[in-house]
């Protein structure tokens, strides 16, 4: 009799095993993933395919733009200079996330990780164009619009960029919907310095200054990035 029940519990036991591996065939966990992202190098798509328990890809692409006019008062004595400032940040990029610690209880990778990669932007210029609608008095001197003219000052990066980052939470989440937060810097060409205008400055040697100025300005390349994610599986759950 006990012979016979723990044989009985034997093919029970493997017909459940069966049962759980063939459904496991059936619907595998997701290995797929999309992420909506949001911070300071504006908002974004990022398409996510899991290598390995530890090992994630990613492309993305993000955007942000600010092309407001301000308007800025020159002094006590009147006039008002309209500063229309060109800050466009739209970047693709290609990384690759590598969580470093792993659970065994879990079985699992845990949510910190490691990132690294490359983008390209195209529009790797950042500006800003000066003009006035209206005379400007500064110390005793009065100036037209048409003397003031325009100025046009702004600095242009190499379209590839390195990345490098941190943060928590995985791009295919363990339950459908995820979240994430994740710290990184991009690490840019050395900027060239663009100036065109017309005016009084017409009559200045501002240009010649321009090599001291790429000079001085050669080690502001890293543009720091801050974001945060909101991650969807792609596909069934166990």
């Amino acid at each position: 009799m006990r012979k016979t029940l723990l044989a009985a519990l034997l093919v029970c036991g493997n017909l459940g095993l069966l049962t759980a591996a063939r459904a496991q065939e059936r619907n595998p966990a997701p290995r797929h993933g999309v992420s909506i992202q949001f911070g300071t190098t504006g908002a974004g798509l990022q398409v996510s395919r899991q290598l390995s328990p530890r090992l994630t890809a990613r492309v993305g692409v993000s955007y942000f733009a600010y092309r407001k006019m301000i308007e800025v008062e020159t002094g006590e004595e009147g006039g008002k200079l309209n500063i229309t400032p060109d800050a466009v940040i739209g970047i693709g990029q290609a990384t690759v996330k590598w969580h470093p610690f792993f659970s065994k209880k879990k079985g699992m990778a845990r949510s910190f990780f490691l990132t690294g990669g490359a983008g390209y932007t195209w529009h790797p210029d950042f500006g800003v164009t000066l003009q006035s609608t209206e005379n400007i008095k500064f110390g005793g001197l009065e100036m037209s619009p048409e003397n003031v003219g325009t100025i046009k000052a702004g600095l242009r990066y190499s379209n590839l960029m390195g990345y490098a980052g941190l943060g928590f939470g995985r791009s295919i989440p363990r339950h459908r919907v995820g979240f994430g937060v994740e710290l990184g810097c991009y690490y840019l060409s050395s900027p060239k310095v663009k100036l065109a205008y017309d005016g009084f400055l017409e009559a200045t040697t501002l240009d010649e200054q321009i090599p001291t100025v790429e000079r001085n300005m050669k080690d502001y390349r890293y543009l720091p990035s801050l974001q945060f994610h909101l991650s969807i599986a792609l596909g069934n759950r166990n």
